[in-house]
């Protein structure tokens, strides 16, 4: 085929704030090689001097060509910045320097469980009781550690909010990786302050199925506290949001909208990550975008992707959102994909290339699709009817059969008249008569010694801590992306220069930073 010259415009995505017009225009020539040199030299060129991204377009003459989208680099969620008197966001806030005690602490959660270990998720009112108490203790005692900068959950959540989040976790294929990887720092943070605890996930589904979903028990003082205005009462009750976000709040329903089954049905149904990702997947089948939109709905804090994580029912979400990556992959390994290798050509920001830093210890981009990060993690199943001679169960108290024969949420005033009348049948003996959440204090001058003999928690820090001085073990020689080509490590030091000797070699620990 002659050489041909082909054009392509950019168009408007809803999630970005920017509209800047650019078009390009390129050769499509023979031979295959040269095109895509040109193609790859177009995507480097533009993500090196602004947010510029590239997806391939097919037209209806059959013929290739690229689409090239412009915006802004902070990247926002959708229904961010449309507001104008919107409180604005200062980024610099987010860069203070990280101290000696801060890059231990976070070197130590970046390990794999132990080979003793296996981590069953479960939708979070599929808990028991003493499960779901225990959950929210560990958050606790996280917010009210400070050992570290800020406090122990809010120096994790922080790492969300830096830069290196911004340009390697979002608006790009790596986003399901670099959230994984995160939720398994933030599971292991939990597990020091409270053995044997896993993050629930939020399956919203058995929301969204209801006629009025902001009347979900989710919204109870029992689990995830007040959704409107203000969180007052429950397990989170007067957290305080760092650098003068002030109090957690949320404002649910008001926009947005949460993931529907038709969602993930359109999602397993693609066969590439690609397909489900920034920016060559369309907005039916494009998991980060579906996910923006319960941001949105959940609002408060939720609603900013930068302080996103300081709302604990963010790790919820992210761990439904990686138990659906996780089902399409198995659905990837049945087509014959292997999901490991399976990186789309074109990645958009240059924060997503393959071989980019992650920003989390010394992993790339690459790294996040390993199977190795869901070793001994397993999802317990969703929620699903289960018929008997007598009754339907979901198996659970906090959720029932709807008239589809599907599982929803029970609403608040369900589960008050459930315990007036002793109704709850079936469930855990810890299920019944659900007792109220005590919170530990949040203020940082509180003494908490009397809520709980924690000396074993920073026992374990301390031997996690020593592990990193006395391993001899290689960093190298740890394959944890199971691939037969090298691993390659980039160690960039993405926060403090004067730590580098921080970086010590031991099995299954990956430095921070």
């Amino acid at each position: 085929m002659d050489g041909k010259i082909i054009s392509a415009k950019d168009h408007v995505v809803d999630n970005f704030n920017t509209k800047r017009h650019v078009q390009i225009t390129i050769c499509e020539t023979k031979p295959r090689s040269i095109y895509n040199i040109l193609l790859w030299t177009v995507t480097l060129s533009l993500s090196a001097v602004s947010a510029a991204y590239i997806r391939p377009v097919v037209f209806t003459n059959g013929t290739i060509g690229v689409e090239v989208i412009q915006t802004d680099d902070r990247i926002v969620i959708p229904g961010d910045g449309n507001n104008p008197d919107e409180e604005k966001i200062d980024m610099d806030a987010f860069e203070f320097p990280l101290t000696k005690q801060d890059v231990v602490w976070l070197g130590s959660l970046l390990h794999l469980p132990e080979q003793h270990e296996v981590r069953i998720r479960k939708e979070y009112r599929a808990m028991t009781e003493g499960e779901r108490l225990k959950f929210h203790l560990a958050l606790n005692i996280l917010k009210n550690d400070t050992s570290v900068s800020l406090n122990k959950y809010d120096l994790l959540a922080n790492i969300h909010s830096r830069a290196s989040a911004n340009k390697a976790a979002h608006a790009g294929p790596g986003f399901l990786g670099w959230h994984r990887v995160f939720l398994l720092m933030m599971e292991n943070a939990l597990r020091q302050a409270c053995p044997n605890v896993t993050i629930p996930y939020w399956d919203v589904t058995l929301d969204g199925r209801m006629e009025k979903p902001y009347q979900s028990i989710i919204w109870s003082d029992d689990f995830l506290g007040s959704g409107h205005g203000q969180v007052i009462e429950g397990p989170f009750k007067h957290w305080e949001t760092q650098f003068g976000f002030g109090h957690l709040q949320r404002l649910i329903s008001a926009q947005g909208r949460l993931i529907s089954d038709a969602d993930i049905i359109q999602i397993l149904s693609q066969r590439r990550l690609g397909d489900i990702s920034y920016f060559s997947a369309s907005q039916e089948s494009n998991i980060e975008a579906l996910h923006n939109r319960v941001h949105v709905w959940v609002g408060g804090q939720m609603r900013k992707i930068e302080i996103g994580a300081f709302d604990p029912i963010f790790y919820l979400l992210h761990s439904f959102v990686d138990k659906i990556w996780e089902d399409f992959r198995s659905h990837q390994r049945r087509e014959d994909v292997d999901p490991q290798r399976d990186y789309p050509q074109f990645y958009g920001r240059a924060g997503h290339a393959p071989l980019a830093p992650m920003g989390l210890g010394s992993l790339v981009v690459l790294d996040g699709l390993s199977d190795v990060w869901n070793h001994r993690v397993q999802y317990q199943p969703r929620p699903t009817c289960s018929a008997t001679t007598t009754q339907s169960s979901c198996d659970s108290p906090y959720l029932r059969c709807n008239s589809k024969s599907l599982c929803v949420s029970i609403t608040i005033t369900d589960a008050l008249a459930l315990s007036r009348s002793e109704q709850v049948k079936g469930a855990p003996k810890e299920n019944h008569t659900p007792p109220k959440t005590e919170n530990l204090p949040l203020d940082k001058n509180t003494d908490t010694s009397g809520i709980q003999n924690n000396s074993h928690i920073f026992d374990a820090e301390h031997k996690a801590e020593d592990s990193l001085f006395t391993s001899n073990q290689s960093l190298d020689t740890v394959n944890i992306a199971a691939r037969d080509y090298n691993r390659y490590i980039i160690h960039y030091n993405i926060y403090i220069g004067g730590f580098h000797s921080l970086r010590h070699q031991s099995r299954h620990i990956y430095q921070y930073p």
